[in-house]
């Protein structure tokens, strides 16, 4: 092996240029750029599901119905068919109007007819169809056509207002005598037999109606059947009695699919899905938004060079010569004094509402003039003529500068 050649240098390193910044997007500025990309189908997507979760909740089987016997919540009735099916009452509750005729043809005179139709949406027809078929008919605030159809020998006279104090039976009917006393409010009838009414009495009419033969009774007011009245007075005696003298009890509440084909609805909005009030208003709230997110903003503020600068003392100047020219000496006097007595005011901190005796005083104290000197500056005679102006401004400047020195 032979020695490396002694001139020959070693290879010189080739220098490697020092890395650069790397210039590749972050993952965290991807996802950014593509959330900016997708942001308004993420927004259709997430309104697209709200709706379709009000849908589900519209179609729950949460039954939030007034009145009705499977409904727990305060304006339910679930109580009080409880405690009459604890009894042995058979309550059925008919999904239509037919199967309510079916269930009171097949139980003949066994049952009782529990009907309440605030919205009206039987006809006379259907109505007409329903009189007869129970022993007994129980009307809960029925109208004038329900009347009419159901109770011809009943008549509606009135509002019976709420008070704290029951309403008392005063009747020999035995429901309303068990029961004794009950809420007030509702409605008020009047027919062959009438209970609870109003504690003046005037009208004759009451809470409780009914025909001779106790086969035909209107319920004035439905808040006495009411999960959260049940229980007060006698509600619940007179509840129970009344719709648990038959075997069967058929909880007829008509909905809107009852309607008739030849008659329009009571109130369009009966219609509509229990959804759609909810809906309506995130819409609203997602329309605000996109005009919150598309609409035009202002830019930040530009500042512009002014045309005209004026300067503080030419401003001031311009004022003294009007006053000059105006002869005004005693109104130049008064602004002078009234500006030196604000800031030797501020200055002594004597606060914006102190008296020209209280400025005079502190001044006095501060500077260690008299007293009668300072006032005679501060809330003397004004000068005369435009030789004494300049003198006695000139004699109030120095007594700022006393006191801005001490």
């Amino acid at each position: 092996m032979s020695a490396p050649h002694a001139g020959t240098a070693p290879p010189e390193a080739v220098p490697v240029p020092p890395a650069g910044p790397d210039r590749s997007p972050t993952l965290s500025e991807t996802v950014r750029t593509r959330l900016r990309a997708w942001r308004l189908w993420i927004i259709l997507g997430l309104v697209l599901c709200f709706v379709v979760l009000l849908a589900v909740l519209g179609r729950s089987g949460d039954d939030d119905t007034a009145l009705s016997p499977a409904n727990p919540a305060p304006a339910g009735a679930q109580a009080a068919a409880t405690i009459l099916g604890n009894r042995g009452v058979d309550v059925q509750v008919p999904d239509s109007y037919q199967e309510a005729v079916d269930m009171l043809q097949r139980r003949g005179g066994q049952s009782t007819l529990f009907l309440y139709d605030p919205n009206g949406f039987l006809g006379p027809d259907q109505l007409a169809e329903l009189n007869g078929l129970a022993r007994r008919q129980v009307l809960v605030e029925p109208g004038f056509v329900q009347l009419t159809e159901l109770a011809p020998e009943i008549r509606s006279a009135g509002v019976l207002p709420e008070q704290d104090a029951g309403l008392e039976a005063q009747c020999d009917a035995a429901d309303a005598s068990a029961a004794q006393s009950i809420d007030a409010g509702g409605l008020a009838y009047r027919g062959p037999v009438t209970c609870f009414p109003a504690a003046d009495g005037g009208t004759g009419a009451g809470s409780y109606a009914g025909n001779d033969d106790g086969s035909v009774i209107v319920l004035g007011n439905s808040a006495l059947l009411a999960n959260e009245s049940l229980a007060n007075r006698g509600n619940a005696a007179l509840a129970l009695r009344t719709l648990g003298s038959t075997e069967t009890l058929v909880w007829f509440l008509p909905t809107v699919s009852d309607v008739p084909p030849a008659e329009a609805p009571a109130d369009f909005r009966t219609l509509l899905p229990g959804w759609v009030d909810p809906l309506l208003l995130w819409l609203l709230v997602v329309a605000a938004l996109a005009m919150l997110w598309r609409g035009r903003r202002l830019g930040p503020l530009a500042a512009e060079p002014m045309p005209v600068v004026v300067r503080s003392a030419e401003t001031a100047e311009g004022r003294a010569r009007l006053y000059q020219d105006a002869r005004a000496t005693d109104r130049a006097a008064q602004t002078l004094r009234a500006a030196a007595l604000t800031r030797l005011a501020a200055r002594l901190r004597l606060g914006p509402g102190s008296s020209t005796d209280t400025v005079v005083r502190a001044v006095a104290a501060s500077t260690g003039r008299p007293e009668d000197e300072v006032n005679s500056l501060l809330n003397g005679a004004l000068p005369a003529g435009d030789a004494a102006l300049v003198q006695w401004s000139q004699d109030l400047q120095a007594l700022e500068e006393e006191v801005t020195a001490s």
